[in-house]
């Protein structure tokens, strides 16, 4: 009397080779994120860029606790300072690669719309100087993490409708931004802690800050088109808050 042999396992042993081969992917495409990280990193500092980095290497050397904890591995680049915007248009791909969390560009004078900042959804902090042509910044309102905002000389901004479901702004600072008449679009951005407007020579009205009881200052130097009763009015409705008259 004979006994028949099992058939081998193959079904098992298939699984376990695509979870082999699936493995081996994942290593290998991080891998290569990781060396395409490093390179652009090397490439933004030769290019004169200020990157603020925390290498988690570095960090766990300090603290081997560090290596549990999520944003060691997922912060990466805080911030790049890059010196003009032709610079930043000419190296979209580092700067996509980075994928900083703060960016700031000292003289945007040739950046004329923000589309390129689409994919930086981590970005928390923007600062743009001299942005004398800019005309379009729609795109901010897909930027949801931002929490610090500074346009400098965006003459072409005629009112802020992009930013009002920026729930976790916490600081916007417009100077010299004359095409500006109000800040109406502030009304409901209950996280604001500064506002700052310099130089907004064509702001008639701030009567939306009058809603955000968490304001700590509100600077409008040079703003000359509010009358005293509108700065008064703002005082008497933030009695709590530093107020800084035209």
């Amino acid at each position: 009397m004979t006994t028949d042999t099992p058939p081998p396992p193959r079904r098992k042993w298939h699984l376990q080779r695509w979870l082999l081969l699936l493995a081996a992917g994942f290593l290998a495409y991080g891998g290569w994120t990781q060396y395409a990280f490093r390179a652009a990193l090397k490439e933004a500092r030769a290019l004169g860029w200020k990157v603020q980095y925390t290498d988690p290497i570095e960090e766990i050397r300090l603290n081997w606790k560090a290596a549990f904890k999520k944003g060691t591995w997922s912060d990466g680049v805080t911030a790049i300072g890059i010196l003009t915007s032709e610079a930043f248009e000419q190296h979209l791909a580092i700067v996509h690669l980075l994928n900083p969390k703060g960016l700031r560009i000292d003289n945007a004078a040739t950046l004329r719309e923000l589309s390129a900042l689409r994919p930086l959804t981590r970005l928390q902090e923007v600062v743009l100087l001299n942005c004398a042509v800019l005309t379009n910044v729609d795109v901010l309102k897909n930027l949801t993490a931002l929490q610090w905002l500074r346009l400098d000389r965006c003459t072409g901004l005629t009112d802020l409708d992009t930013l009002k479901n920026l729930s976790a702004l916490k600081t916007l600072i417009l100077t010299g931004c004359t095409g500006l008449t109000n800040v109406d679009a502030l009304k409901n951005l209950s996280a604001l802690q500064g506002v700052v407007l310099i130089g907004c020579t064509g702001l008639t009205n701030v009567d939306a800050l009058k809603n955000l009881p968490a304001l700590q200052s509100v600077y409008l130097t040079g703003c000359t088109g509010l009358s005293k009763e509108s700065v008064a009015s703002l005082k008497a409705a933030l009695p709590n808050t530093k107020i800084i008259e035209p």
